[in-house]
């Protein structure tokens, strides 16, 4: 199926004015669990195997002097004995209008989310692992609707409406509404304030804030990513429920072929009142310009039951 998506693809290139391009990035995994605890179904110990878990195929085209469009498919890994094949779904599929007000550009369709992409964009392995907030599904990263993206010297700005399940069906009459603010401090240090509101029955809203810190000295990059979810009456009693929780991450270079990386997340839920942590840690060696190949280890740290520590090679690479 991601062939024939490819070929089509492929197809609209050769059709397409001289500024239409795929593009596209995969990685993958082999993995192996050294330790899990004897209750973990999901990732027991010993379990191993290699895993393709992302593969994006983007078709992008100018179409007019303002208007350009992008349509971007994802397949991922089924999961360990799903019996499943990888299915490609609908990822992103918006036309953007460059300065429909001022110099602000207005997207219109299936689009990113501003909830992560400042701290996804710092962390930079998103083929390690997905941001804290999008590893505990606070949010989504694309969503069906209304974004308006733009900014005046320092400060930036991107606000949207839209459905609020991101690439699934809209399930409700509630729509959700993002906000994201950045200020660029100096060369090497950037703010970030977000906050989302999600409209959903019974009175079960959403509330969303974060905030992000990103520090560049020299080669270093350090980051902080602190979040706070309030699910509104969800707990059985009617009360609400918060999840709240922060990752700090960090990453240089040691050689000119090689750079590490290491990551701390906290994540709390007072509905369970547990605190769980995931340390990742590894080396990245790049092979040439878009292959990165990368040793690392994954070691998360439930608040009660063993840890689960896997050891994995990852291979990256983007065309």
């Amino acid at each position: 199926m991601l062939i024939i998506a490819a070929a089509v693809l492929a197809g609209w290139v050769g059709s397409a004015t001289a500024e239409g391009k795929v593009k596209g990035y995969m990685f993958g995994d082999y993995y192996w669990v050294v330790s899990a605890d004897d209750a973990d179904a999901k990732l027991p110990q010993k379990r191993n195997a290699f895993q393709l878990r992302r593969v994006y195929f983007t078709y992008e085209n100018q179409i007019a002097e303002q208007f350009s469009i992008r349509y971007r498919l994802e397949a991922k890994d089924a999961g360990f004995s799903s019996g499943s094949k990888m299915v490609p779904f609908v990822k992103h599929g918006y036309l953007k209008w460059a300065d429909a007000i001022g110099e602000s550009d207005l997207y219109i369709g299936l689009s990113g989310t501003p909830t992560w992409s400042a701290s996804e964009k710092a962390w930079g392995y998103r083929s390690i692992e997905k941001t804290v907030m999008d590893l505990n599904k606070i949010g989504s990263s694309a969503d069906l609707g209304i974004g308006l993206k733009g900014g005046a010297g320092n400060l930036g700005y991107h606000v949207m409406i839209g459905n609020g399940p991101g690439q699934k069906p809209e399930d409700d009459h509630g729509k959700k509404a993002y906000g994201q603010l950045s200020f660029k401090v100096s060369d090497g240090l950037k703010l970030v304030g977000y906050a989302d509101y999600n409209m959903r029955p019974a009175d079960q809203n959403q509330l969303t804030v974060a905030g992000f810190a990103g520090l560049s000295l020299g080669d270093l990059t350090l980051g902080i990513e602190p979040f706070m979810r309030i699910n509104q009456s969800a707990a059985a009693d009617g009360d609400d429920v918060t999840i709240a929780g922060a990752s700090i991450f960090s990453h240089l270079p040691v050689t000119e072929k090689w750079n590490a990386f290491g990551r701390l997340d906290a994540v709390s839920d007072d509905s369970d009142d547990t605190t769980d942590l995931l340390i990742i840690a590894g080396l990245d060696y790049v092979a040439a310009k878009n292959v990165h190949i990368m040793p690392n280890l994954y070691v998360g740290l439930p608040d009660g039951p063993d840890p689960n520590i896997q050891a994995r090679g990852t291979v990256f690479y983007k065309f």
